[in-house]
């Protein structure tokens, strides 16, 4: 169990963010506001206003950021500012070879799929990253012989079949 206000702190973003997509920028708003709470409570301040209201999934309309001020940490949170060079590390050629894809932004080669390495390392989504290097959209951050590779077990699989025999099935009820 947790016992001081920074663990409490933690406990409840993990939870929160655990099931809610954030941004850097919500999710530090998200933790200095739980402290704030939870060290209100520990004092036993009343609250003037309540806190915002959550909408679905957890995200704040505009109207409840800019009711709600910020509060004020004791100890602010000092960020690094992720620096990123606006020429690509690789080419376009050197990135998208036929047995692996490399990353454009870091220069880290011999990936067979770039999804999982551009949010893990670059908190980047594949279009954001395709909008950034002018990819085309016909274009998959995939290793050309890695999607034919699993494109023939799927077809020794029977895959494509099954699915139409799925949607056949559906379309009966």
């Amino acid at each position: 169990m947790a016992t001081n206000l920074l663990e409490l702190t933690t406990d409840i973003v993990v939870a929160h963010v655990s099931t809610t997509e954030l941004s850097s920028e919500e999710l530090l708003n998200e933790i200095m506001m739980v402290y704030a709470t939870l060290r209100a409570l520990e004092r036993d301040d009343v609250m003037e206003e309540p806190v915002a209201s959550l909408k679905k999934k957890g995200r704040k309309s505009k109207e409840d950021t800019e009711q709600v001020a910020a509060p004020v940490v004791e100890e602010p949170v000092q960020e690094e500012p992720v620096v990123e060079p606006e020429a690509p590390v690789l080419s376009y050629e050197e990135a998208f070879q036929e047995d692996t894809i490399g990353c454009m932004i870091c220069g880290k080669t011999g990936m067979k799929t770039l999804k999982k390495h551009l949010a893990v390392a670059h908190q980047m989504k594949p279009v954001e990253y395709k909008r950034k290097f002018k990819i085309p959209r016909g274009i998959d951050l995939v290793a050309p012989s890695y999607a034919a590779a699993r494109r023939q077990m799927a077809i020794d699989r029977g895959l494509s079949e099954k699915l139409a025999a799925a949607r056949v099935a559906k379309k009966a009820e």
